[in-house]
């Protein structure tokens, strides 16, 4: 009897162990998960498998505010809506740029992240509204650094497809173009010249966006008053319907203004419609002196290449070899090249030595062309028109201390070039090349360095050999561990 009992009461101090044991075993999982998870979130311990490195820091993004950090002495806070663990309830896309942020504060120092709940403590958005009608959601992204702020809606960050639905992730270009343009001295400008019947609206908004997103800042100028600031490195002329003062006029000489920004290594941009072109006396004069000449009431129709039924949505052949090329080397590199729109364009004439077509520093050379099958109409009469030049580059080159300096100005004979339905559009290369553009132009580092991050393909690329060594560490490791741990459960009870 006395050993029954005996035996009974080591059996039972044997289940209280291995029970003990058992919910010992499972709190240890559950703290070493918890804890884990806890430091991956703050040390962002993840591995980034999509294609397109979406959730990872470009190395020009990198450069960029490694450049601000050395010469900045300020804090930058990134400021999110909601609490940490409701941003991505809040919405997916939103942890998109809650995870660049991270990134950017784990690899900078001057950069800081918080998550402030606007419904628990709207007061604390109150100084980062700057008009009475604007509103701020809990999707919203403030960027400040002292007294300056950005303020965004998460549509900022992303890029639609013609359908409205999400093409591309902007992130990083945002928030870096946010930091520059309160951060940066010297700042570079872009000027749109107005009071000539310039674009305005939707397509003038589009248009001014892309240097945004670059980080230039963007005025507007009339010339007949002002002069350019400091810092301003592109003069945009974008649809004007009447001339520009010349030295007949009794006002400000506006043509005058433009050649000595050329004159101070800057960078002109014009962009004019077939009808209105004839009218520009004054500023046709000009551009002949950089070898460019517009063709007035004439425009351009290609059946085979074209978007429109009516032939005046030219898609633009690409000229290789000269300098225009050099504005969408990138696009030729690939193995499809995007198409670049033209419409409603009249040719424009290059008037410099057909050869070289060079004048003396100045060197001029189509950037885009009319396929063969292009026709000039003109008063309803059709001419042969392949191999016209739709959009043109000339470089002047002067050199000051054996240092080489530039001056650029790009023609179009197209005003619909900058419409929103090009520029926005994933399908087309028409902001790639303004984009390229910008970047030969500009002395200072620009944020079209960095490219959006397509979205559209996001399942995971996984290497041959990374597939292989996730096999070995599921099928092999991991069972290793759990007969290890059963071999000594074994021997420990085989002990008792």
């Amino acid at each position: 009897m006395r050993r029954r009992f005996f035996d009974n009461s080591k059996k039972k101090k044997f289940a209280l162990l291995q029970t003990a044991t058992t919910v010992l075993f499972i709190a240890i999982v559950i703290i070493f998960n918890t804890g884990i998870y806890a430091l991956a979130e703050h040390f962002l311990w993840y591995v980034d498998m999509t294609e397109g490195q979406v959730f990872t820091l470009g190395n020009d993004t990198k450069a960029i505010l490694a450049n601000v950090e050395k010469s900045l002495d300020k804090e930058i806070n990134i400021y999110f809506t909601v609490a940490p663990d409701k941003v991505a309830a809040t919405s997916p896309y939103l942890y998109y740029v809650y995870q660049t942020s991270l990134e950017m504060e784990r690899d900078f120092k001057n950069i800081n992240v918080e998550c402030v709940d606007i419904v628990k403590n709207p007061a604390f958005f109150k100084r980062f509204y700057t008009t009475a009608a604007q509103d701020i959601y809990t999707t919203s992204v403030v960027v400040s650094c002292g007294e300056e702020f950005r303020l965004f809606n998460i549509e900022a960050f992303f890029v639609n497809n013609d359908d409205g639905s999400i093409w591309a992730y902007h992130g990083e270009n945002k928030l870096v173009s946010a930091i520059l343009s309160m951060t940066q001295t010297a700042m570079p400008t872009v000027a749109f010249t107005t009071a000539h019947g310039e674009t305005v609206g939707a397509d003038a908004i589009a248009f001014k966006t892309l240097f945004e997103d670059a980080g230039f800042k963007v005025v507007d100028i009339d010339l007949s008053k002002e002069d350019f600031a400091d810092g301003t490195r592109i003069v945009v002329i974008n649809n004007p319907v009447t001339d520009f003062a010349g030295i007949e006029s009794d006002k400000a000489n506006e043509i005058d203004k433009l050649d000595a920004f050329l004159d101070d290594y800057g960078c002109l941009m014009v962009f004019s419609d077939p009808k209105y072109s004839g009218n520009l006396r004054n500023l046709s004069e000009f551009l002949s002196e950089w070898g460019i000449a517009f063709t007035p009431d004439t425009h351009i129709k290609d059946s085979e290449n074209s978007l429109s039924v009516d032939g005046k949505a030219v898609v633009a052949a690409y000229d290789e070899g000269s300098l225009g090329a050099s504005l969408y080397l990138d696009l030729a590199k690939l193995d499809t090249s995007p198409r670049t729109v033209v419409r409603n364009a009249s040719p424009i004439k290059l008037l410099f030595d057909a050869d070289n077509a060079l004048d003396g520093t100045r060197v001029a050379s189509p950037v885009l062309l009319t396929h063969d099958s292009a026709v000039a109409v003109k008063d309803g009469v059709e001419t042969p028109a392949g191999g016209e030049a739709l959009m043109t580059v000339t470089r002047e080159e002067r050199i000051v201390e054996n240092e080489r300096y530039y001056s650029y100005v790009m023609a179009c004979g197209s005003a619909e070039y900058t419409k929103a339905e090009w520029l926005r559009s994933k399908s087309f290369a028409n902001s790639d090349i303004i984009f390229n553009a910008m970047q030969i132009t500009g002395r200072e580092r620009i944020v079209s360095d960095i490219k959006y991050k397509v979205l559209d393909d996001t399942e995971l690329i996984v290497t041959t050999a990374d597939a292989n060594g996730w096999t070995v560490a599921l099928t092999v490791v991991l069972p290793v561990i759990i007969a290890a741990c059963g071999i000594v459960v074994y021997v420990r009870r085989k002990n008792l």
